[in-house]
């Protein structure tokens, strides 16, 4: 087999090619998805400043340090303040209701009366206006005892001594009761009661069952949107469009399109022939000329198993055609059996992207080639030749009945299959081996449609044969 310098390793740049060709079609089938659209939405959403300044304000959010901690603190404070307490305390006892009911009972109003009927001269009045009556008038048997002063007057002693006006007194000089005076309608009172009915609202509790929440913006309509996201964001095929996205990893799919792919599962005979077009035109079999020694055998000589084409060249006697100057068309035994095939009538293309999988054995005498030719046979485009020497591309050109070889010599080549690359544009020809960019032509370039021919020739004596040629395909590309 025929092996140089290292360069990669085909099996390698196949691997990478179909996985490559793999990706895109995933890419393609993403790139059309409505889940690409709604992952680009939600993207640009949750990236937004509005979007990230929303999750970081609730986030951020604590109870410890709120003003609904401050409200509950300041609440638990006065809950906790003596003068509240002895005040609420007061508010809720029996003293204070019997107090207040002594009070509006009218008792302690008669009281005053009567003290102030008493202790400011009126009972005085009343009882010197009664000696004088009495004085006056000897015949008068009316008794003090019997005079609304004096029953005013024992009136006022029974009720001053009363259980309700000692009572009354005493407890409106306790310090309770002071102290119930001093909060009762207060600014600290209604400070507390302000904060007794915000604390026992359904908004403040709302509000801190919210704060006390770790986990509050799982809650929020904007997690959801961020869980889709993220669930979105983990699609083995998002990322893989987001790999690509942006890169020229495709171009050799976007710039190329495929008109011709040839994996030889079975051979389409409207496509390729075993004999060459001027001997269709003919004798309609193949014919050697002038010193040629192997005879081109239909098919024979090819097998085409497992997708692959394999050429033989054999040391053996076959029976053809030769052409004779003189004699034309004349029967001949040649030493050697080989053979050809084409696509003239089945596919011919002008510029484009040409590529072959091949192996070929390292026999001397022996060339094999797979080229770009036309039906006359005066312009030939040598994607691949191989004997054993170094490996070449290059042109051939007829000029007046001699054809003249440029060659593009492959400096580098590897053992087993290798990719052939040929790329054929109005201005040059070039050509490369897995990848690697072998050399190119940019004189006489062709401007016809141009066929595949694929064969082997003997040139000289050889008894180191069999020789074998194959290809495990062909795929060739218009630039779109």
């Amino acid at each position: 087999m025929i092996f140089f310098n290292k360069i990669r390793s085909t099996e390698v740049i196949e691997k990478e090619r179909l996985q490559l060709w793999n990706d895109y079609q995933t890419y393609k089938e993403v790139e059309q998805s409505a889940d690409l659209k709604t992952y680009l939405a939600l993207k640009e959403k949750v990236e937004s400043k509005p979007f990230l300044e929303n999750k970081k304000s609730i986030e951020s959010l604590r109870y410890k340090g709120s003003s609904i901690e401050k409200m509950q603190k300041q609440f638990e404070k006065l809950e906790a303040n003596r003068k509240l307490r002895r005040y609420f305390a007061a508010l809720s006892s029996s003293e204070l209701e019997r107090f207040r009911t002594i009070g509006e009972s009218g008792e302690m109003v008669n009281l005053a009366d009567l003290e102030k009927f008493v202790r400011q001269g009126g009972y005085k009045a009343e009882l010197a206006k009664f000696k004088e009556l009495k004085k006056a008038d000897k015949q008068n048997v009316d008794t003090w005892e019997n005079t609304e002063a004096y029953k005013k007057k024992n009136q006022f002693e029974d009720l001053k001594t009363s259980s309700n006006v000692l009572f009354y007194r005493k407890y409106a000089k306790s310090k309770s009761y002071k102290n119930f005076l001093t909060i009762d309608d207060s600014a600290l009172l209604h400070q507390y009661e302000d904060l007794k009915s915000e604390i026992g609202s359904d908004k403040f509790e709302d509000r801190k069952i919210y704060l006390q929440n770790a986990k509050r913006y799982e809650d929020t309509d904007d997690f959801k949107v961020l869980t889709h996201f993220q669930q979105l964001d983990k699609d083995d095929k998002i990322q893989l469009y987001l790999k690509y996205n942006d890169t020229d990893a495709f171009r050799f799919f976007r710039e190329w399109t495929p008109t011709f792919n040839e994996n030889f599962d079975s051979i389409d005979t409207k496509i390729w022939s075993f004999i060459t077009p001027i001997a269709e035109k003919g004798p309609q079999r193949n014919f050697s000329i002038k010193n040629q020694l192997h005879y081109s055998n239909g098919s024979d000589n090819f097998d085409f198993e497992n997708g692959i084409m394999t050429l033989e060249t054999k040391k053996e006697m076959v029976e053809g055609l030769y052409w004779d100057a003189q004699y034309g068309f004349v029967p001949k035994v040649f030493n050697y059996a080989s053979g050809l095939m084409h696509t003239i009538d089945g596919f011919m293309q002008e510029y484009g992207l040409f590529e072959v999988k091949v192996k070929t054995s390292k026999v001397k005498g022996v060339l094999s080639s797979i080229s770009l030719v036309d039906a006359d046979e005066d312009i030939c485009i040598r994607i691949f030749s191989a004997n054993h020497a170094k490996p070449h591309g290059g042109l051939i050109s007829t000029n007046r009945q001699d054809k003249e070889l440029n060659p593009v010599t492959f400096s580098v080549f590897s053992k087993g299959y290798v990719l052939i690359r040929l790329i054929w544009t109005r201005e040059k020809l070039e050509w490369f081996v897995n990848d690697k960019s072998m050399g190119s032509i940019s004189s006489n370039v062709p401007h016809v449609p141009l066929a595949l021919r694929i064969e082997s020739e003997v040139l000289k004596e050889t008894n180191n044969l069999p020789h074998r040629l194959d290809v495990d395909w062909i795929k060739c590309y218009k630039a779109n």
